[in-house]
C-alpha cells in the first residue's frame, strides 16, 4: 500500500471533494480518481460513495480515514523533529479564515510569514464562521481566524486578536448619504443586503435591528463580503459591514459610511482558533507567532 495513494485518499476524505483535493495536491481530477480507484482495487474495499453531488465515505472508508489521520500525524511529528535538527522551518499549513479576516487580514499575515519562512506553504480556505469552525473541529484546518463572538466547544482553543467595528454603509448616491448623521428612524423603509444566515455578520445584523426595535428588511443574502460590496456599489440596499472590509472603498469614495446619531459602537472581534487535540507542527506554531506579532504591531495601532 503506497503512501502516495494514502495521501490522496486522506485529502479527498478531509474535504469530501475530488475537486478541492486536486487543487491542493496539484493533480488533475481524472488522475486523482484513477489513483483512488487503484487504492480501492488494491485493498478490495469501496471507500467512497456518491449521493447527489455529495461525496461520502463508506464505513470502510471511515475506518481507513481514521488510520490515515494517525499515519500523517506521526509523519508531522517526524517532520517536526527533523526540522529541529536541521534548524530550518518548512512544511504546509492549512489555514482558515472567515470572510473578513480571510480576505482582508490574513493575506498580509501570509506575506509576512513567507518573508520569514520562505519554505513554508500556506493553503488558505475562506468561508463563513460556521464552516470554518466545523473544519477546525474535524481537524481539516490546522489553525484559523474567525470573526464575531462565536461560542466554541471545549476542544477548541480561542484567543481574541484584534477588535474591528461594524458600520452602516451605503452607495454614495443613496439619499441617506446627504445627512451628516442618521438616526435609527432613518433606516425605516430601506432594505439591507446581508451575509448568509450561518454567518456572524447576519447574527450581528439581527441583534442591532432588535436593539433599534426595527423589523428586519432584507432584500438579498450573499455568501461573500465582496458580493455585498458589489451590491452596495449598485445601490441595491444598505449593509452593516466590518470596517476593515470597506476602509479602502470608503477612502476611494466607492462606499459611504452612515454615521449614527445614537451613541452605539458595535465591536467585532477576530479570534485565533485551533483544535486542542490536533498536533501543531513547528510551521503552524511559527505562523501563530507571526499572526500575533503583526496583529499587535499593526492592527492594534491603526485607528478605525
Amino acid at each position: 500500500m503506497e503512501i502516495h495513494y494514502l495521501k490522496i485518499f486522506n485529502t479527498v476524505a478531509q474535504y469530501k471533494s475530488f475537486k478541492k483535493a486536486s487543487e491542493i495536491l496539484h493533480i488533475s481530477q481524472p488522475a486523482l480518481s484513477i489513483q483512488v480507484k487503484k487504492l480501492e482495487n488494491q485493498i478490495d474495499l469501496k471507500l467512497f460513495y456518491k449521493m447527489g453531488n455529495q461525496i461520502n465515505l463508506t464505513e470502510e472508508g471511515n475506518m481507513l480515514y481514521e488510520y490515515t489521520k494517525k499515519i500523517f500525524h506521526i509523519m508531522d511529528e517526524m517532520e517536526f523533529d527533523i526540522l529541529k535538527q536541521k534548524k530550518e522551518i518548512a512544511g504546509t499549513i492549512n489555514l482558515g479564515g472567515s470572510n473578513t479576516p480571510g480576505t482582508y487580514i490574513l493575506p498580509k499575515i501570509i506575506g509576512e510569514m513567507k518573508k520569514r519562512y520562505p519554505l513554508v506553504t500556506v493553503n488558505l480556505h475562506v468561508a463563513d464562521t460556521s464552516e470554518i469552525t466545523n473544519l477546525v473541529e474535524n481537524g481539516t484546518l490546522d489553525v484559523a481566524v474567525n470573526g464575531g463572538s462565536c461560542v466554541y466547544n471545549s476542544n477548541i482553543y480561542s484567543k481574541e486578536l484584534i477588535r474591528d467595528k461594524l458600520i452602516f454603509v451605503a452607495s454614495p448616491g443613496n439619499q441617506l448619504c446627504e445627512k451628516e448623521y442618521i438616526g435609527k428612524e432613518d433606516l425605516i423603509g430601506y432594505s439591507f443586503v446581508v451575509h448568509s444566515k450561518t454567518s456572524q455578520l447576519y447574527t450581528y445584523y439581527k441583534n442591532i435591528m432588535n436593539v433599534f426595535n426595527l423589523p428586519e428588511n432584507i432584500s438579498m443574502y450573499f455568501g461573500s463580503i465582496d458580493a455585498i460590496k458589489s451590491a452596495i456599489y449598485a445601490d441595491l440596499g444598505l449593509a452593516l459591514m466590518p470596517y476593515y472590509s470597506v476602509k479602502s472603498d470608503i477612502k476611494m469614495g466607492l462606499i459611504k459610511e452612515l454615521k449614527m446619531k445614537e451613541d452605539i459602537t458595535l465591536e467585532y472581534p477576530y479570534s485565533l482558533i485551533y483544535n486542542k487535540n490536533k498536533y501543531l507542527s513547528v510551521s503552524v506554531k511559527k505562523f501563530i507567532e507571526v499572526l500575533e506579532l503583526v496583529c499587535n504591531s499593526y492592527y492594534c495601532d491603526e485607528k478605525t
